[in-house]
């Protein structure tokens, strides 16, 4: 089965990045990444428009490749993982570490809404948002959510745990 994905990239980072899962993909499959330009259509006189596109190109049809098919939505689910803590340390204390964390990971912050601060981090096996909560009372409530797809969840996930728990007295 042959597949044209259309890809909206939203910078030149995020171009670079789907050109490096091309190059980690291409022995494990048919991947070609074509020149020129993708246009979707969708209505009916495709043909018309095909012999305007034919007489403005100057090989007319011979580099144009039409596939006709229908949208396909893989069952691909964002990936989540809660990392909760409480502690008798202090508040401060706490969010000061974290950030430490988020700039070990070099994740960048991306803003605070309703007293949760949200990051995303990129590395080599993809990108993750990171949200952080921090319940101040008798105790601390921490609470870390990172979303993202693939193998990025688990590892974030897990770097953070690690250094949490380290950092908390609680490296079981």
């Amino acid at each position: 089965m042959d597949y044209l994905i259309v890809v909206d990239y939203q910078s030149d980072a995020e171009r670079k990045r789907i050109d490096y899962a091309i190059e980690r993909w291409k022995d494990k499959g048919k991947i070609h990444k074509p020149k020129g330009t993708v246009i979707h259509y969708a209505g009916d006189d495709v043909d018309e428009f095909l012999d305007d596109l034919y007489s403005r190109l100057s090989v007319g049809a011979g580099s144009v490749h039409i596939f006709a098919g229908d949208t396909y939505s893989p069952d691909i689910n964002e990936q989540t993982t809660q990392l909760k803590y409480t502690t008798t340390m202090d508040s401060a204390a706490v969010e000061n570490f974290l950030k430490y964390i988020m700039n070990k990971l070099g994740a960048s912050f991306e803003g605070t809404k309703q007293g949760i601060k949200s990051y995303t981090a990129y590395t080599k096996k993809g990108q993750a948002g990171i949200d952080v909560a921090l319940t101040a009372g008798d105790n601390t409530a921490v609470l870390v959510i990172v979303r993202g797809y693939g193998e990025v969840v688990s590892f974030i996930a897990g770097r953070i745990d690690k250094e949490l728990k380290v950092f908390l007295g609680d490296d079981e």
